[in-house]
């Protein structure tokens, strides 16, 4: 695998951007097709984080043109969908960033797109940016600072609550782990994970550092959901993907994805499943780049059969038996959804493990086919499961 010289020293960010690419164009384009025809991309953190003769191609600005560019030429020649309306907002807080932006903004904004470059603080211009937006259209948020206090929850309130958004966060865990225990930074703690008992301090202590990772990443995501709030009928949810440290085995940041649709969280699920393998075979490629050694192998042959597993086969073993019963029951994408933001699992775990407990003759899928070699439950099909033991 040949990574674009721009990512070389921080692939963290080509994962990052790869997770955007693949789920924003499946995002917008499910939400068009059902029918919406307005919507606003806004990047709290716009940067351009180089100097002012940095390319701006290949960053998440580019990026996001380029799918909303894709997604309303799609909804327009191949859905005949007709009166769309998009828009593109940017949010830099530092002058001469904020000036590239704009520049940049000015001589590439893709017909058909309407681009806005805001100069300051998103926590401030958040009045600003939901009038940009306007009350009718779905709205998608990227924020992704270089800290962390900055995705605060108290910061975000506004734009939480605004109905019809999504959102996509970047969750610095890396930085926060090294202040979580410190008494002068209580109060910013307070604000990202909500109020914390002595207790909670005393338990992160005695947690590895895999399973702490994963509490902190819990109770950033449920703040945020309970601030968020429902839309109508359809409560806040949250889902994950990990960023590995660019060089060592463990986080570096979370991407946090908060939805108010049950689809969307299978289809964040999936994006985070391909970003994982990427996220092997680039790691993979440093250390080939690295190695004065040559290999026989390249990046994607040495992890081919490392697989993308979240979970140990066993415990979503376990979890299958535990929720099913021998009454037959339907598992819909909605109960998919359910699974997915309570384990934080993948949609592969649950598949790998359906078919293990199937050559066991433990459960049964009476609407599936012994034939099946990949997906043994269609969730999008509503099949029958029960448990036969």
């Amino acid at each position: 695998m040949e990574i674009d010289k721009a990512y070389e020293g921080r692939e963290h960010s080509l994962i990052k951007h790869e997770l955007l690419r693949g789920y924003l164009e499946v995002l917008l384009s499910i939400v068009g097709v059902s029918g919406v025809k307005k919507f606003a991309y806004v990047d709290c953190f716009a940067g351009p984080w180089g100097d002012d003769t940095e390319s701006l191609e290949g960053t998440s600005i580019a990026i996001s043109l380029e799918i909303l560019a894709k997604v309303r030429d799609t909804l327009e020649k191949v859905h005949g969908v007709r009166g769309l309306e998009f828009r593109a907002i940017y949010v830099e807080a530092a002058k001469k960033r904020y000036k590239h932006l704009s520049d940049y903004l000015g001589k590439n904004c893709p017909n058909g797109i309407q681009c806005h470059a805001l100069h300051g603080d998103y926590s401030v211009l958040q009045d600003e940016i939901l009038k940009l937006c306007g009350d009718q259209s779905f709205a998608f948020f990227f924020v992704d600072p270089k800290g962390w206090v900055d995705v605060g929850v108290p910061k975000l309130t506004k734009l939480l609550r605004r109905p019809k958004s999504e959102f996509l966060i970047t969750f610095m865990y890396d930085f926060l782990n090294r202040a979580i225990g410190m008494v002068d930074y209580r109060e910013q703690t307070s604000q990202m994970l909500g109020k914390l008992e002595e207790e909670d301090y005393v338990q992160l202590d005695y947690l590895s550092p895999a399973e702490r990772a994963e509490w902190v990443v819990r109770k950033y995501r449920e703040h945020l959901k309970a601030v968020m709030g429902p839309d109508g009928n359809f409560p806040a949810r949250a889902f994950h993907a990990d960023v590995l440290h660019k060089s060592k085995e463990r986080v570096h940041y979370h991407l946090v994805y908060l939805t108010r649709h049950h689809k969307g969280i299978v289809k964040f699920a999936e994006a985070s499943e391909k970003i994982g393998s990427l996220q092997k075979i680039v790691r993979a490629q440093r250390k080939l780049d690295s190695s004065d050694q040559g290999s026989l192998f390249s990046a994607e042959e040495l992890v081919e059969n490392e697989g993308g597993a979240r979970a140990s086969l066993d415990d979503v073993k376990a979890y299958w038996l535990a929720h099913l019963t021998n009454q037959a029951e339907r598992c819909d994408e909605g109960r998919l959804a359910d699974m997915l933001e309570e384990t934080g699992w993948l949609t592969r775990d649950f598949q790998d493990a359906f078919r293990e407990l199937q050559v066991e003759k433990k459960v049964e899928n009476l609407d599936g086919s012994s034939r099946r070699t990949k997906h043994y439950v269609h969730f999008d099909k509503g099949e029958r499961l029960r448990r036969c033991v």
